[in-house]
């Protein structure tokens, strides 16, 4: 009895560990991705270049007497305005060629008045004999040089006036002193002498976008540009091309393209580095997707495309060959191989495979959001 007993339990334990070894293991769910549908917008076509930043206006103040310098009124970043006293010279020699003029003038005026004196008494003779046709020709003649030497000395006496007040250096534009070149007692006018401070107009700038050759076939005068610069993340300023250079430069085979920038607040300044951007064209309502989630072999670009489901929160992918457009950085223009409806596999496609079944985390739209920077100016 006791060995029927023992061989029942060894039966039943061998029947019971049978049926546990034949137990099929738990089904591993599918994987869990990302998804949203593509995203359509109008996307810009631009042209991206680095930028030469330019006061709108700029010039030279110097001196057009030779002299030496009295007095510099301004300094570096002093705002000036048109008519403005910047700078005094002392002339070497004006003031005595001044006096000398004005005895010449005052000689010429007293011959001029003898000769018309003299004039006059001639015809008041000559009906009466007294006076010859010969005479009375030959004081008209006096008379008319000697108003002729007076005129010519009251031209040089304004000459020499004018010289000497152009000593006040004044300035010629309203704008900002950028330069002080020179201080007191240095000798400025011709021939040797230079600008004595240098004026600049910023309330608006000049932006010279320079564009290369290929690119400079869509780039004409009113197309949109904007600039971004790096001593102000995030912000932009925005204009419109005013001028292109009419020739290509010979050494670097580009063009520049002039767009100007309002600046009523001085936040930028001639100089500044940054990158400007002309918009060429537009492509209105294309497909964009993130670039994060486009895959790149064989020299060819894939996405991962919703294809439907495949059971219970479970769908089916379709891995597609697709061409791009414009590059944005983070984003894609999909020029062929996506529908405006599709939903595409932005996070975790990086194990999958063409016709894998996935669970779905579905998100808003599939790529990032437009430019967004705050303007300069209001």
């Amino acid at each position: 009895m006791a060995r029927r007993f023992l061989l029942s339990v060894f039966l039943l334990a061998a029947a019971s560990c049978a049926k546990n070894g034949s137990a099929k293991p738990p089904e591993r769910p599918p994987p869990l991705v990302a998804s949203s549908p593509v995203e359509v917008r109008d996307v810009a076509v631009e042209v991206h270049a680095p930028i030469d930043l330019r006061p709108l206006e700029q010039t030279d103040v110097g001196s057009k007497t030779l002299g030496y310098l009295d007095a510099v009124l301004v300094d570096r970043g002093d705002r000036v305005h048109r008519g403005q006293l910047v700078a005094i010279v002392r002339p070497s020699d004006l003031p005595d060629q001044l006096a000398a003029a004005r005895g010449a003038l005052a000689q010429a005026r007293a011959s001029a008045t003898l000769a018309r004196a003299n004039a006059e008494r001639a015809h008041q003779l000559a009906p009466r004999g007294v006076v010859s046709q010969q005479e009375l020709q030959q004081s008209d003649a006096a008379h008319a040089a000697a108003e002729a030497a007076e005129t010519g000395a009251r031209a040089q006496l304004d000459v020499l006036a004018v010289r000497l007040g152009e000593t006040r250096i004044v300035s010629p534009m309203d704008g900002v002193v950028a330069v002080r070149r020179l201080d007191p007692g240095a000798l400025v006018g011709p021939p040797g002498g230079g600008a004595i401070v240098t004026v600049v107009r910023i309330d608006a700038l000049r932006v010279f976008v320079t564009i290369n050759e290929q690119d400079a076939r869509g780039v004409t005068v009113g197309k949109e540009a904007h600039v971004e610069l790096d001593a102000l993340p995030g912000r932009s300023a925005h204009g419109h091309v005013v001028r292109m250079a009419p020739t290509f430069d010979p050494t670097t085979r580009t063009l520049e393209a002039e767009v100007q920038l309002p600046n009523k607040g001085t936040e930028l300044l001639p100089g500044m580095y940054g990158r400007g951007s002309i918009v060429v064209e537009m492509h209105p309502k294309a497909i964009v997707v993130p670039a994060s989630a486009v895959q790149i072999s064989e020299g060819k670009r894939y996405l991962f495309v919703v294809d439907g489901a495949a059971g219970k929160d479970a769908f089916k992918v379709q891995r597609r060959a697709i061409e791009t457009g414009v590059d944005g950085g983070n984003w894609l223009e999909v020029t062929c191989g996506l529908q405006v409806n599709d939903e595409i596999i932005t996070a975790g496609a990086d194990a999958l495979s063409d016709g894998a079944v996935v669970r779905l985390s579905r998100a808003g739209a599939a790529s990032p959001p437009k430019r967004e920077s705050t303007p300069l100016h209001e």
